[in-house]
């Protein structure tokens, strides 16, 4: 299908055209139930709460390249329903735990703001009960200086931020959740360092997991983990972990253990029942000199992780203390550019700077977790030299559909790609030029609505 979308140029007002065709592929959802119970009872109704539907595909945010505006569409059709004006230009977009807002870093501006999809559930006791209305931006928001790593757990989401070599400036890390993004509460917990840091944190219930920098180091980069303890509006720390982690760089949380990727390992902490042991799993023999582990991604109900070096991804299984090498490799000159979990974790999805998807399926073998190639989807036939400066390909994942959303824009779409086919669903073509894109809406799994 195939769905044209006219936005102004300013972005501040947009009308719609749509070119609709036949389509033969069929988007695989997470089973989810989509009601919402009207204010005034109106509406068809599914059960004895007077219940309309509210989708299950939840919205799509996309930015455009050095512009302060955000459009809003429809992850179902593409339509455009808003576009919502911020104070500078986000270099990042991410959701927030729940998938109801999206987080825009202003990383030069030193400013986090916050917009809120529209979609989301509450718990009324003996069902969870979807919401929908138009998007907006809230008058929550964040400041600090260079907001950079953005972490977004099962019950909070947490931002840290660098702080500044040059101007003295601290690093410090803000955790906090949408209940205080809706409220506009500012009750929520920080920790405050004592000098600057490229850092990287996960949240575990009241403790915060956080880097620690040597002040004496030359390097951005810390060394160390740390274990701090919430307290009210702060954190006190309560133990450094006795594990080096040299020029420590990315971090990622499943199921019970947290990981940071060190230059000559990936250290594991256990959480369960608050025991915050650890290990630490080595750099195989067979890595390169100077290959390291530098990005991380878990999921939350898996106890391994995917890890990528400038070369390769590995699949990192602390029950057997194993940094397996996944068979993937970029095109010609590209590098991986996104790696992501799909909602279930049935799927981990590759993506190279060529625009080139990998989607892989997980299965055991003789008790070892182990992932193989199912497509190669590649996302245009144009002339990648036709690509616009400062842009590239990006990806967001559904977390209600087993589907993929790219941007391209080259061609000025989004693509959404079913990811049990291998094949492409939708295409939404817009009048802009893509930079940035988000997913948010009702997370399948947290989306049960029984009585």
């Amino acid at each position: 299908m195939n769905i044209k979308l006219k936005l102004l140029a300013t972005l501040v007002a947009a009308a719609l055209t749509s070119a609709c065709g036949d389509t033969k592929h069929t988007l695989t959802p997470v089973e989810t139930p989509t009601a919402q119970e009207q204010p005034d009872g109106s509406g068809s109704t599914d059960d004895d709460h007077g219940h309309t539907e509210v989708g299950t595909e939840g919205r799509l945010v996309v930015s455009t390249f050095d512009s302060n505006v955000l459009a809003v569409l429809s992850a179902k059709d593409g339509e455009h329903l808003d576009s919502i004006g911020i104070t500078g230009y986000p270099q990042y977009l991410y959701a927030t735990e729940h998938h109801r807002y999206v987080m825009a870093v202003q990383r030069d501006a030193g400013m986090v703001e916050f917009v809120d999809g529209g979609v989301w559930q509450e718990d009324h006791g003996d069902h969870l009960h979807p919401y929908e209305q138009a998007p907006s931006l809230v008058e929550f928001a964040l400041q600090g200086v260079k907001p950079t790593h953005v972490n977004a757990g099962k019950h909070n989401s947490v931002v840290f931020f660098d702080g500044d070599k040059d101007t003295a400036e601290n690093a410090q890390v803000m955790v906090f959740n949408e209940s205080n993004i809706t409220n506009n509460d500012r009750d929520f917990a920080t920790l405050d360092y004592s000098t600057y840091q490229h850092g990287a944190m996960q949240t575990v219930g009241e403790y915060l997991i956080s880097t620690i920098r040597d002040e004496q180091s030359s390097s951005t980069l810390p060394s160390q983990i740390g274990l701090f303890h919430g307290h009210g509006d702060h954190f006190d720390q309560d133990k450094v972990f006795d594990v080096a982690c040299p020029s420590l760089h990315g971090s990622a949380q499943s199921s019970e253990l947290v990981a940071f990727a060190c230059a000559d390992g990936v250290v594991v902490i256990d959480t369960h029942d608050s025991a915050f042991t650890h290990e630490k799993i080595m750099n195989p023999v067979e890595f390169a000199e100077g290959e390291r582990i530098g990005m991380l991604r878990g999921h939350p109900e898996k106890d391994l992780f995917i890890g990528s070096s400038r070369t390769a991804v590995y699949a990192i299984d602390p029950s057997n203390s194993s940094v397996e090498k996944i068979e993937w490799q970029a095109s010609d000159d590209a590098r991986l550019s996104a790696a992501y979990f799909s909602a279930e974790g049935e799927h981990v999805v590759l993506m190279d700077s060529a625009g080139v998807v990998s989607v892989f399926e997980g299965h055991t073998h003789d008790n070892e977790y182990h992932w193989e190639l199912a497509h190669n989807i590649t996302v245009t036939a144009a002339d990648l030299a036709q690509m616009p400066a400062e842009h590239g390909f990006t990806m967001t994942l559904s977390q209600s559909q087993q589907v993929a959303y790219v941007t391209d824009p080259i061609n000025q779409h989004i693509l959404a790609i079913d990811l049990e086919s291998g094949e492409f669903a939708h295409t939404f073509e817009l009048d802009v030029v893509p930079k940035n894109v988000v997913w948010l809406g009702i997370a399948g799994e947290a989306h049960e609505h029984e009585h």
